[in-house]
Order: structure tokens, then C-alpha cells, then sequence
């Protein structure tokens, strides 16, 4: 009876420390809380809260950056690259969105492959229904990943300069949100005549 006793004990402390370690490992791995891009009127970075703020902004030696074209066509669809260069890391993940120049979330994105997700509205990261698919983050299986590709759909009615703003993390992979560097990176694009 003892025996039987302890081994339920051993699985349910097995258990109850599994669910710790995953809730501590991936819980910023499903993707970043909302509004965290650097963006004006976003909630700053992530390093501004209580997570990967080890390191300033932009300390680390890797380059975050944002490409795609410095021109596009209202409601047509825009390719773009977020990715890490001179890395360390062993994990990473980034949150982006696109203002144009009144300061408004515009257009909406897409995501290409499994390595991205557009974030839902109402989930636990608290996005506003009115901004749904206004923000785009790594998802789960793009963690490993050092380069995303992307969609921006650029609405009919929006024209002049549209700014990306992303905030990209580069972790050590040991599942503390300590000792992570945090970047930020920003794109224009403006419309055609």
C-alpha cells in the first residue's frame, strides 16, 4: 500500500512540476503580450516589463531588422521580412504592427507558413477587437526561427507614409526571461502616386 502511495505521489508532483515548467518555458514562446511592439501609443517593449529587461534595448550585438518594399499600392498586398543577423541566441520571436502617419494601426496581416500567427483579438494577450489583424508575431513553431516572412494588406483608403514598428527578443533558450536581448526595428513604405 505504501508503494502505491508513493508512486502517486511521484507522478502527481511529476505532473504538478511538468505544468510549472511548461507554463514557465512557453508561455512567452506562444507569442508576446499585445501592444509591445515600440510603436507610439503600444505599451513599449518587453523589456519595459517584468520580462527580458536583464539587458537596455538594443544592447545586444544582433541586428533586428524589417525588409520589404519602400513603395506599395492601397488595397494591394505587401511582402515583408522581420529577421535577426550576428545572433547568439537560441530562441527568438518578435511582434509587429504598421501606423501610418496620424499615428493609426493600418492594414491588416497575414501570415505565411506555420512560423508566424496574427494575434486573435481577446485571447490572454487582451488585443482589442478593433485591432484585429493589426498585430503579427512569431508563433509556437517559429521560435527557432532567426527569419519570418510576412503579408500586409495595405487598405484602399490609406495613402502617404505607412511605418512598421516590431520589437524582436533574442533568448538564451533556458526558459528565465533573463539575460534575453530585446530589439526594436522600424520600415517605411509610401504609397504610389
Amino acid at each position: 500500500m505504501k508503494f502505491l502511495q508513493l508512486n502517486v505521489l511521484c507522478i502527481v508532483l511529476s505532473f504538478g512540476l511538468c505544468n510549472s515548467l511548461a507554463n514557465t518555458l512557453f508561455a512567452s514562446a506562444i507569442g508576446p503580450l499585445a501592444y509591445y511592439t515600440g510603436a507610439p501609443k503600444d505599451h513599449g517593449t518587453c523589456n519595459t516589463v517584468d520580462c527580458h529587461n536583464t539587458y537596455g534595448l538594443n544592447s545586444g550585438s544582433a541586428i533586428f531588422s524589417i525588409t520589404g518594399p519602400t513603395v506599395y499600392t492601397p488595397g494591394k498586398t505587401v511582402k515583408l521580412t522581420v529577421s535577426f543577423r550576428n545572433f547568439s541566441g537560441k530562441r527568438y520571436g518578435f511582434e509587429m504592427t504598421a501606423l501610418d502617419a496620424n499615428g493609426n494601426r493600418v492594414g491588416t496581416f497575414n501570415k505565411i507558413g506555420n512560423t508566424t500567427q496574427v494575434i486573435p483579438p481577446d485571447d490572454y494577450r487582451e488585443l482589442n477587437q478593433a485591432d484585429k489583424g493589426k498585430y503579427i508575431e512569431q508563433s509556437f513553431k517559429g521560435i527557432k526561427k532567426k527569419t519570418w516572412k510576412l503579408k500586409w494588406n495595405a487598405p484602399d483608403n490609406t495613402t502617404g507614409t505607412v511605418t512598421f514598428y516590431a520589437a524582436g527578443c533574442e533568448a538564451n533558450g533556458d526558459g528565465v526571461a533573463t539575460d534575453d536581448y530585446v530589439y526594436t526595428a522600424t520600415a517605411e513604405t509610401t504609397s504610389t502616386p
